[in-house]
């Protein structure tokens, strides 16, 4: 069974904006969920301290990865598909930038010792911790960087099946 163009394309915009709402919420989380405690600023929250540390787990998870790509592979062929697809790869370099950002803050608190031992009188993320946490976001960056080259190739692949007005003598 295969669905109309317009519900293809309903769908593929419900799936952008589902995506969009948790790229969304995870910046909103990370920059403004401010907590009580007077420490809490957007380098703890991108490490995963402090009240409002949810930022992380919202951004680096399949959801926002995923629905986009699904989104460009339901897009029809037809004009509303074209802005699908810029859609779709406007959400994905969204996701990078914010992940990479996010991604960088959270191992720079890690990497920071020092600060943490003087600001909180504990180490609550080491080197190591740090280290693994930046390979787990950069796997997630990847995955977005895979699916914004998928969206691309998606569209170029559509045009290239699309028959063009070519006039035969």
């Amino acid at each position: 069974m295969q669905l109309a163009s317009r519900h293809r394309t309903t769908v593929a915009v419900v799936l952008l904006a589902g995506a969009a709402v948790f790229i969304a919420v995870a910046l909103s989380q990370w920059l403004f969920g401010v907590g009580l405690d007077p420490r809490d600023d957007t380098l703890r929250r991108a490490a995963g301290i402090g009240f409002t540390d949810t930022a992380r787990d919202t951004l680096f998870s399949v959801v926002p990865v995923v629905l986009p790509a699904l989104a460009a592979f339901l897009a029809p062929d037809t004009r509303p598909g074209r802005v699908i697809g810029r859609l779709t790869r406007l959400l994905y370099v969204a996701y990078l930038v914010i992940g990479v950002l996010l991604a960088l803050s959270a191992a720079r608190y890690g990497f920071d010792d020092a600060r943490q031992l003087a600001e909180e009188g504990q180490v609550f993320i080491d080197t190591r911790a740090a280290v693994e946490r930046l390979l787990l976001d950069a796997v997630w960056l990847t995955l977005a960087g895979i699916g914004l080259v998928f969206a691309r190739w998606q569209r170029t692949r559509e045009r290239s099946s699309t028959p063009e007005g070519h006039d035969e003598d």
